[in-house]
Formats: C-alpha cells, structure tokens, sequence
C-alpha cells in the first residue's frame, strides 16, 4: 500500500459495536478535597485583542505563570497548572468561571496518555499511590484502580473502564476489570515501551517503544497482540465517527490524513510546509502555528472541505502551549500575554464570517502521495524548475533522485518526494543565490569542474565514520577521471538557509585563498593564547563561555574553535541571515568579518564596487 495500512484503519473504524456501559462494580474510593470555586468568570471585556478583531478573539487573563496544558472536556475546558504540583480546574461557560478545582499531590500532563476525558468523567494514573483515579465532571471521585504490582510506567484504562491496559518488564498484558483476569497481549517486549492510547472502539493498542536512541509507534490488536502497522517515530491518530484522522512527521512536514476509506486518505499541505499542526477530530479542523520574528499567525483549516478559513496573527502573545477546541464553539488558545503580564486563554471564533476569515476558495486537502507512489507530474515541473534556476544562476541543481546520484563515502541521502517542498526550496534557494552578485558563483565554480546543489529530504551519518547522526547541510567533493565536481547538499526545512550559505562558503574559499591574501593571517584575529582544536570530537566538549561574551566576543558558537575554516564559514552563514546583529558588536568579531569582507572583494574583483552586499549588512 502508498499509504497507512488498510489492516489498521479497518480495524480502528469497523472495529466492535457501541461501548458498554462503564463498570459499576469497581471499589469506591475515599474522599478527596474537590473544591467549587467562586463563579467570577476571567472574561476580560474589550481587550485590545478583542477590538482589534472585531470580536472574533475573546481574553481570558489567568493570572497564572504554571499554566501547563488546557483539554476541552464536554461543553467546558480542563484546565492544568503547576511545576511540581498539578491543580485541575474545570472552566465553563462564556466568561469561562472556574466551576470546580482539585489539587493533586504531584505533577501531571495533560499529554500523559492515562489522563482520558469523555463528557462525564476524567481518569488518570496517580503514580504516587499506583492507581487510576476516575472523577466525575465536579472532580469529584468515582473511583480508584490500584495498579498490579508488576506493573511498569503507567496504564492505560478502556473507555469502558471495564479493562486496564498494562505493561511489566517483559509483557503487555490486560487486566478484565469484571472478571479479573489478566491475560498476556504481547511477550517479548524488547526496548522502552510506551503504552499511547486505545483507539477503534479499544481494538487497536498503540504504543511507542524507543531503541538505540531512535522511536517507533506501533498499532498492535488489544485482543491478539498481532502487529497491524509500524511507523518510524510518532504517531497521532484519532477516529470521530466514520472518520479517521492521523498525523505524523515526514521530512521536513507534517503529514495530515483525513479519510474515511482506508484505501484513499486525503493529505493536508498548510499553506507553510513547517508549520506545527494541531489536530481538532471533534470538529473535523485543523489549526497550523508558525512563529515569525515578531508574531505568530495561526491559521484555520476545515477538514471537511479542506478549505482555509480563519487566519489570526498574535503580535503580543507567545506560540501557543496548548490548541483545543470544543464541538460547535470556538478554538481555545493558552499562552502568553506580553501585555497582561501573565498567562491568558483566547477563545477564537472560526465557525463564522469574521475579521479573521480569510476569502480562499482553494482545497488544501488532495492526494497522499508517498516515495513508493509520488506525484510523478509534479516531480517533472520541479526538474523543469530546477534545471531553469541551473541556467540563470551558472550552477546545477538537482532534485528528486537526480539528487542521489552522487554521495560521499560518510553520508548517505533520503530522496525529497513531495512536491510542495521542493517547489518551495527550490523558490527560496533561487532567491538566496540572487544575493550573489553576478559571476561570484560562475568564479567559484571555476576551479572544479563543476558546482552542485543537490535537494533532499535527510543527510544521514554512518557510526562507522564517525559522522554526525543527522546534518542539515554538507559539502564535499566528488574527483573521478580527471573531474574534480564541488557539491553542496541541502536538507530541505527551516535550516536550509544557513546550510546553504555555510556550505557555499566553503566552497567559497577554494577561490578566495587562491585569489586573496587576507585571510591569511586569520588566526592573528583570535585571542591571545587561544588555540583551535582541529578535532570536532574535542571540539564538542569544550568550555567556550569565556569567548561567547557579548561585549568580546570572539566567535559565534563553540563549533567556530573547531577549525580556522568553520569559524569564517559560521561568520559567513550569520552575516548573511537577519537578526544577528548583537553578534557582530565586539571589536574581534568586527576585525574578523572586515577580513572575510575584504577577501571576498579582493578574490571577486569587487573593491570598486559602491554595493553594500549582504555579509556586510553587520558592518560598523
């Protein structure tokens, strides 16, 4: 299959009849100290965000700077807050007033996989008296659930409350609440097992399980503890109805199906390709956050449609922590308010006409295409983009498997098969290589044969090199029968840009010391009695504050005292991306970026040139 096994989603969206009802015959439990709050609401009437909206965003101050997560729970919201504590409070109704409220004795996350609301009841595991705890709506206990003594980690209670799902040191193993028994669902158990969630109507157990540093999720069948499918890292699914939604990464992006055939689910592509996504099942949406330099612009999708909806930009509020939304109101937002001086709680309105709906007749949902089937039609215009950048810049680009032709003998190469990806890296790499004033790249390609751009997905290192695990850019060249090709190879994502300027310059500099002089004396620039470690092992466990200090700063990070070569390619990368202007204060980095500056000119018949050129943008 090109996609998530029909085994799987059959199993989660056929998988069993209606839900029993919950079990009665659990012991009850002790009191606990659930507490109702006053019923002042936090609404905070006429915010500055409120009016500048139009009233499509309410605030919610919280006074609160522990705030951890926020879950709907039924027609209100759960709300999580402390550091070595957790307090619960229920919020409800349009002022959000704090209807009930309860302490508990130690730290719990709303992320944590035993914490499972439905409209009448929350349940949770209590690590510290080994038992999960069920309260009703008021917070108030229905139950506890003390945990088998050879348990491992935390359970996992059906949505029934009639089993619990449990791991030990060797086995996943199911406890019948009614009955007793516990029989084995998986043996063997090699690697850190997480239990995850129970989806289908409980008929699929997922897990995640960590080996040599590396995460798989697994879908495993509660009953037979057969393997249904196997992804590499993590993996979020859940079922609404008939609908099944699921999202995990995949290279550089998110991949976001929705579907209700097995055989053919749809894909979400965000307008921006590395947003992070958050999933809403309850009303089929979706909601993207990307973080600019000065803002955070979210954006609504409608999954239903696939339509873009609704698009807010926080200009005074931090990325949110949490993103939920309650069926048939609004989405509910927690972050930071710069302004309040404290955490809040936006409600925004994305089922109605807005000043925050967007006019987008566009479908953002369409085809999941995977490297088994890609998108053939696409991959041929991103050739065609590519081979017309090759032509106006004096270089090669490669995309696709063209990218794979050659590698080193330390890393090894993922296709990029997306076709969004590459349309958007190979626009910005087209932009970036503009800032190259005409003949800087066709002179540095003339001391190799040749100069390429290879796009990718991932750049893998081997142990048995000694290369890094994972690079976002690399550079090497490729001599064979009298060639000598120069190639730089880019990771597509949000590091390319300075992959891309840090690798060139390495290139760069065949070119500069052959045609310059000024670097030659480069290590003059440092302080007195510092030495590089010319080892990048050595390099990784140095103490470099000493040189770090803004005032005078000699480098900009402890990987520039690795070799002379990475200190002028990390100066490079930085004086060509915007932000960085704190780095470049000290007299030393000053001095050093002059003389990189003065090479470039020198070696690229530049001196007469009145151009103020992008490296120079951080000189005094």
């Amino acid at each position: 299959m090109k996609h998530l096994p029909a085994l799987l989603l059959a199993a989660v969206l056929l998988a069993g009849c209606a839900a029993p009802e919950p079990d009665s015959t659990t012991a009850p439990a002790p009191e606990e100290a659930a507490t109702t709050a006053p019923a002042g609401g936090l609404y905070e009437p006429g915010s500055p965000l409120e009016t500048a909206t139009q009233g499509a965003v309410r605030v919610y101050p919280l006074d609160l700077e522990d705030a951890q997560g926020l879950l709907a729970w039924g027609d209100g919201l759960l709300l999580f807050s402390g550091t070595e504590r957790t307090t619960l409070t229920v919020l409800k109704g349009d002022t959000l007033y704090p209807a009930a409220s309860l302490r508990l004795d130690f730290l719990l996350s709303p992320e944590e996989p035993s914490v499972q609301l439905q409209d009448g009841s929350l349940s949770y595991y209590d690590p510290q008296a080994r038992q999960t705890v069920v309260l009703d709506s008021s917070l108030k206990p229905v139950s506890h659930i003390a945990a088998p003594e050879d348990m491992v980690g935390a359970p996992l209670l059906s949505e029934d409350r009639n089993a619990l799902y449990y791991r030990t040191a060797s086995e996943i193993r199911c406890w019948d609440l009614e009955t007793g028994i516990r029989r084995r669902v998986k043996e063997s158990l090699s690697g850190d097992y997480q239990l995850v969630s129970l989806i289908g109507r409980g008929m699929v157990l997922q897990c995640t399980v960590t080996e040599g540093g590396q995460t798989r999720t697994l879908f495993l069948s509660a009953e037979t503890g057969q393997l249904l499918h196997e992804q590499t890292g993590e993996m979020e699914v859940h079922t609404r109805s008939s609908l099944y939604f699921a999202c995990f990464p995949t290279g550089m992006t998110e991949a976001v199906l929705i579907g209700e055939d097995p055989e053919n689910p749809r894909a979400l592509t965000p307008i921006d390709l590395s947003a992070a996504c958050t999933l809403l099942p309850d009303q089929a949406g979706a909601v993207t956050a990307s973080a600019g330099e000065a803002d955070v612009v979210l954006d609504y999708y409608d999954l239903g449609s696939g339509q873009h909806r609704s698009r807010l930009t926080l200009t005074d509020l931090d990325a949110p922590l949490s993103v939920t939304a309650i069926p048939g109101d609004g989405v509910y937002l927690l972050t930071w308010s710069e302004q309040y001086g404290c955490q809040v709680i936006c409600r925004w309105d994305t089922g109605r006409d807005t000043a925050l709906s967007v006019s987008d007749s566009t479908s953002y949902l369409g085809t999941y295409y995977t490297a088994q089937a890609p998108d053939y039609d696409g991959l041929t215009r991103c050739r065609d983009y590519a081979q017309q950048i090759s032509q106006r810049r004096g270089v090669e680009v490669l995309v696709w498997e063209d990218a794979l032709a050659v590698q080193p003998w330390d890393y090894d190469f993922e296709a990029e098969y997306l076709t969004s990806v590459l349309e958007q890296e190979l626009e910005l790499l087209d932009r970036r290589l503009s800032n190259f004033p005409e003949g800087v790249l066709e002179q540095t390609a003339s001391h190799f044969t040749g100069l390429t751009f290879s796009l990718v997905r991932r750049i893998s290192g081997s142990p048995e090199s000694g290369s890094l695990d994972t690079a976002v850019g690399i550079q090497f060249f490729d001599e064979a029968e009298g060639r000598c090709d120069a190639y730089v190879v880019l990771a597509a994502g949000t590091s390319s840009e300075k992959a891309l300027y840090h690798e060139l310059f390495h290139v760069m500099e065949t070119h500069i010391l052959t045609e310059s002089i000024a670097l030659d004396q480069w290590n003059d620039l440092n302080p007195t009695g510092f030495d590089y470690d010319y080892d990048y092992t050595a390099n990784a466990n140095r103490e470099a504050g000493v040189y770090l200090n803004d005032t005078d700063r000699a480098f900009i990070d402890t990987y520039s005292m690795s070799f002379p070569k990475e200190d002028r390619a990390r100066i490079f990368e930085y004086a060509m991306t915007p932000g960085n202007e704190s780095l470049f204060q000290s007299d030393i980095m000053q001095a050093k970026l002059s003389t990189l500056c003065q090479g470039i000119r020198e070696a690229y018949d530049l001196e007469d040139s009145e151009e103020t050129f992008l490296w120079e943008q951080y000189l005094k």
